[in-house]
């Protein structure tokens, strides 16, 4: 599995992303693999592929498994973008975008490591 390229932190970037555009699976999607430290192994290469990158699918792929994770609705669901908090931090809005922005801002400014990756069988979020 690929890591991330180093520069600008991608956490900012997709912060300021978040208060600039709509919510979108496809933005949940690049938030969820900055979190993890992971490309999406999807390549858009096919209508189907670009389907599952829409509606919130990325494609996990490490030595000896591959599968499809859906990933939470960080910028749609408050409850989703508030489990991207740091601890300790608290936000007076009720705007999945806005505690989405927030949180990872914060992630960016402490310099937080990549969430650990367990596997696909370990991710849920329902």
């Amino acid at each position: 599995m690929k890591t991330l390229p180093t520069g600008p932190n991608p956490l900012a970037a997709l912060a300021d992303r978040c208060l600039a555009e709509a919510p979108s699976r496809a933005l949940d999607v690049e938030i969820y693999c900055a979190l993890h430290g992971i490309e999406d192994g999807n390549d858009l290469g096919s209508p189907a592929l670009a389907e599952a990158r829409a509606k919130g699918d990325v494609l996990i792929v490490e030595p000896g498994l591959q599968g499809w994770v859906e990933v939470p609705p960080f910028t749609g669901e408050l409850k989703y973008a508030k489990s991207l908090l740091p601890d300790g931090l608290c936000t007076i809005s009720s705007e999945p975008r806005i505690v989405c922005a927030a949180a990872l801002h914060a992630l960016a400014i402490t310099d937080a490591p990549p969430l650990p990756y367990l596997s696909l069988r370990s991710e849920q979020w329902g």
